[in-house]
């Protein structure tokens, strides 16, 4: 069965009631059974792998792999074998067009399209650059004008307009009617020209175990310094720790001049306290067993998967059983932890407690108050409501507070997080929904 639009939704049953995972653009799933059973909503529902029904209905879903349509879309769907399933970058205030749009269309839709257009052409002869275009790649697509022929609505997203400090996901670019354009992952096209492409964040965490062991310390907001005991003095060193690496600590520490230093494993190296984040992780699991030691109380089924993370210090650390096996930096809540009686959304704060991993999503496109637009999120993971764990492709400051309340992770760790976690999602699925009381759950515990 393959997925022609967005939200191909997987029910529990072939009768459209609830909903246990849903299947997007170009992903398919193997038939449990070849046959279709007739339900209320559909007379095709068919049985997919490893569970779940799904309605066949040539325009959602189809059976024919070579279908006109499915063909059309499919090189565009996102790639979610990588960390980045799309390209991205930050809207400078975009239209969107089912069609590349003819001039006319253009002024139409894009008030300023002239003054607009003077000010690119005046960059691309090299004279100064207005501030509305730093940024923006300005240079032409080398691929000619197509088009996807006339798509199922489902397939686009309900926005004309992107406004400024919004992001685009996208795959393609072409060029027609006088400009460059981006083929949005909603198969819409936006002007390149209104887009500032976003570097690819490369941060990536620790596989402890195999890269480094507990204790460690990350550096974040910039780098910072090494200290070199000479005869009981810690001296500072022109060499510095890059920001976002990490070196392994002894467990040692020392009392200077009321600072605390940490000896790291790079022999007479020491780092201060207050320049690292250092990862202090509980000392029992959610039930009970000692961190790093034997996993012989009763604990929850599955491999017993949990993380923790704390906002105000900026680490996250992921767990098997008793056993620390991934650490790295976030992004949690500009706005800190919650207030007391005030919505922690209200104050881009960060939920505090103990919660599982509800539902988990490939990608899936965020609004924020005041109709801001993250497009196409990759590998988010539910656990309070609105708020979800989940990779940011528009910012690489980690281990610092930036997000809306949202616990933010490069997409290199998102992705390896979202297959870490549990439930699993089955193959060719964009999102499953944990089955409470049928399944394991991760467990993700937030601390201040």
């Amino acid at each position: 069965m393959w997925a022609k639009t967005r939200f191909v939704w997987i029910h529990p049953e072939p009768n459209g009631v609830g909903w246990i995972g849903f299947m997007w653009l170009g992903g398919s799933a193997k038939l449990r059974d070849p046959e279709a059973k007739n339900g209320p909503g559909c007379s095709k529902w068919y049985a997919i792998e490893p569970r779940g029904y799904v309605c066949v209905d040539g325009v959602r879903a189809t059976l024919d792999p070579n279908d006109p349509e499915l063909s059309a879309m499919r090189p565009y769907a996102p790639d979610v074998t990588s960390p980045w399933p799309h390209k991205y970058g930050e809207s400078r205030g975009v239209s969107r067009y089912s069609e590349i749009p003819s001039r006319t269309e253009q002024r139409r839709r894009e008030w300023d399209l002239e003054e607009h257009a003077g000010r690119v052409e005046a960059a691309k002869r090299g004279e100064k650059v207005h501030e509305s275009l730093v940024g923006v790649d300005l240079s032409p697509a080398t691929s000619p004008a197509f088009s996807l022929g006339k798509l199922p609505s489902t397939v686009h997203e309900p926005r004309k307009r992107l406004l400024p400090l919004s992001t685009v996901a996208y795959s393609a670019e072409a060029a027609g009617e006088g400009r460059t354009w981006l083929l949005s992952a909603d198969l819409l096209w936006v002007p390149k020209d209104r887009v500032v492409p976003f570097k690819q964040v490369t941060f990536k965490g620790v596989h402890l175990g195999k890269d480094a062991k507990l204790p460690l310390a990350f550096f974040r907001s910039k780098d910072r310094p090494k200290f070199k005991d000479e005869g009981g003095k810690l001296v500072e060193l022109a060499e510095r720790f890059p920001r976002l690496s990490f070196v392994e600590l002894t467990g040692e520490k020392r009392e200077l001049e009321g600072a605390t230093y940490l000896e790291t494993r790079e022999p007479g190296i020491w780092v201060k306290k207050s320049d690292a984040v250092v990862p202090t992780p509980q000392e029992k699991t959610p039930w009970g067993a000692p961190v790093g030691g034997a996993d012989t109380r009763e604990g929850p089924a599955g491999r017993r998967t949990w993380v923790e993370s704390s906002v105000w210090e900026g680490w996250m650390v992921a767990f098997e059983g008793t056993r620390p096996v991934f650490a790295t930096l976030i992004a949690p809540g500009r706005g800190g932890t919650p207030a007391k009686g005030i919505p922690a959304i209200d104050t881009a704060a960060t939920p505090v407690g103990v919660f599982p991993i509800t539902g988990k999503f490939a990608t899936a496109t965020m609004v924020a108050p005041g109709d801001y637009v993250h497009s196409d999120v990759p590998w988010a993971q539910n656990f309070s409501g609105p708020h979800a764990l989940h990779g940011a492709y528009w910012h690489d400051d980690w281990g610092d507070r930036k997000s809306g309340g949202c616990v933010n992770v490069s997409p290199i760790d998102g992705k390896w997080l979202f297959e870490f976690t549990e439930p699993p999602m089955p193959e060719g699925w964009h999102g499953v929904r944990w089955r409470p009381g049928v399944e394991p759950a991760t467990t993700f515990i937030v601390h201040p």
